[in-house]
């Protein structure tokens, strides 16, 4: 895709050259990603659709894996993480926010995942699978 400056008119062109390609089938939009380079403070936040993709930082300290993202606004129970074998999933939301984040990271050791969160930042530490 041409990396052209955004206007109504040239995102109307887009869609018309879309419908036009698809012939006699309804196209489907599965979904936009709208890239927002950088925040104020320099940390890259991706917006997609209603939701926004926090960066998870994934840090070694001793023998845990340590992920950290901010999730601003949100409370402590509106936050889920899941793993599944070498990625992790963060979702949170509330009235006004809804975060979605994923990471690849080393498999969590099962009963070793602690969960923190203050002040808006979510820590997860974990054992690795290979740890003795």
């Amino acid at each position: 895709m041409n990396e052209t400056p955004f206007d109504e008119e040239n995102l109307a062109e887009m869609i018309r050259h879309i419908i036009r390609m698809s012939g006699n089938r309804q196209p489907v939009i599965i979904g936009i990603q709208i890239i927002i380079p950088g925040t104020p403070d320099g940390a890259p936040l991706i917006s997609r659709g209603d939701g926004t993709e926090p960066p998870i930082e994934v840090q070694t300290i001793g023998e845990r894996v340590v992920l950290s993202t901010e999730l601003p606004g949100i409370a402590p129970g509106q936050v889920q993480v899941m793993f599944r074998e070498d990625r992790v999933f963060i979702w949170a939301k509330d009235q006004d926010r809804h975060y979605t984040a994923n990471a690849m990271v080393p498999p969590a050791l099962k009963d070793s995942i602690e969960i923190s969160f203050h002040h808006g930042v979510l820590e997860v530490s974990y054992l690795p699978v290979d740890t003795p």
